[in-house]
């Protein structure tokens, strides 16, 4: 609860040191200042724990490199850890899609000895479409290897939470969708992607309403003391054979001035150096398996650090157990040694 002394948004009223020792809500509830982990080794380590309370944090990069995965990966962690609540707000996929790639992931990384990948899942559900059922779980009930996951799913659903946005899902009612979202602790608010995000009235200029939405989200951020994660897209050109850096994404340098934490997806197949793709092809194809995550801005921390992360997108997740990327970068280029 915040207090009358403490302003919650657009307050430029004087406040002491002692009002904000007193009234700040971050130090009135003994959890709030405790990270939130991500789930992603060594990643956490460099953020400091994980998530902090007031921050934003941008991941970019291009096209199918999976940061829908990460992000909903990331809510998944949350959620089934006890760590938190997470809200996905979600302009690219309806709540149906992120389910089924909820339990494919469910399915992976909850230890099942068999995992039901995302392919399989789609076939059974496409099968059994002309039976009456009474709803998903009904259905997946009778798939005896999705139980497991259905189940550990059941143990975590009221802590995360899907929206499916539109046109109308402006950044207020994001906010509103923050404020009023369901269940006590921590709250991370994730939302896919930013550039989608509507403003009203509209600012006129694509860049002037990507650094809008950005300053807005910081500000939920703030005024809530939520952990707030945006995916933004990047763009194409300049990347297609280099490690992206953040003046590629689409809001340049004044979007990612507003983030606490840039992290960046790259695919490391398309990082490496070309001579290597010529001269050791069987050592550059298994790097086709692998995204690198650079942590290109990191305000409570170390940055210019790149890790990787190997693929699973038959189950629609990541290996969470990443590590740090061996090989020698040069001039965003990658050098097998």
């Amino acid at each position: 609860m915040y207090s009358s002394a403490w302003p919650t948004s657009g307050d430029p009223r004087i406040a002491s040191v002692g009002e904000v020792l007193d009234d700040d809500p971050r130090y009135q509830d003994p959890g709030a200042l405790c990270p939130m982990p991500t789930g992603f080794t060594p990643l956490d380590r460099y953020l400091g724990g994980g998530l902090h309370a007031g921050e934003l944090l941008l991941l970019g990069g291009a096209q199918g490199l999976g940061k829908t995965t990460w992000a909903l990966q990331l809510a998944r962690h949350v959620a089934a850890t006890g760590s938190g609540r997470a809200l996905y707000v979600c302009y690219e996929h309806d709540r149906g899609y992120l389910l089924e790639r909820l339990l494919a992931m469910e399915s992976a990384l909850g230890g099942d000895a068999d995992p039901l990948d995302l392919a399989e899942l789609r076939r059974y559900l496409a099968g059994q479409a002309p039976h009456p059922a009474r709803g998903l779980d009904d259905l997946l009930g009778r798939l005896g290897r999705a139980r497991p996951a259905l189940e550990r799913i059941r143990a975590y659903e009221h802590r995360l939470f899907l929206v499916r946005a539109d046109a109308t899902t402006t950044l207020a009612t994001i906010a509103h969708l923050a404020r009023t979202c369901p269940g006590d602790g921590p709250l991370l608010v994730l939302v896919d992607y930013l550039q989608k995000v509507t403003l009203d009235p509209d600012p006129g200029s694509d860049e002037r309403a990507t650094s809008l939405v950005a300053d807005g989200l910081k500000d939920l951020a703030l005024t809530q003391s939520a952990r707030v994660v945006a995916v933004v897209a990047g763009d194409l050109d300049g990347i297609t054979a280099q490690r992206m850096r953040i003046h590629h994404l689409r809001g340049g340098t004044a979007l990612a001035y507003e983030a606490d934490t840039v992290l960046l997806l790259n695919d490391k197949y398309r990082a490496v150096a070309r001579q290597h793709l010529v001269y050791q092809p069987q050592l550059a194809e298994g790097f086709r398996d692998w995204v690198v995550v650079s942590v290109e801005k990191n305000r409570g921390g170390l940055g210019g650090v790149d890790l990787e992360l190997r693929k699973r997108f038959a189950w629609a997740c990541f290996d969470p157990h990443g590590r740090s990327v061996e090989q020698q970068l040069v001039d965003g280029r990658l050098y097998p040694t």
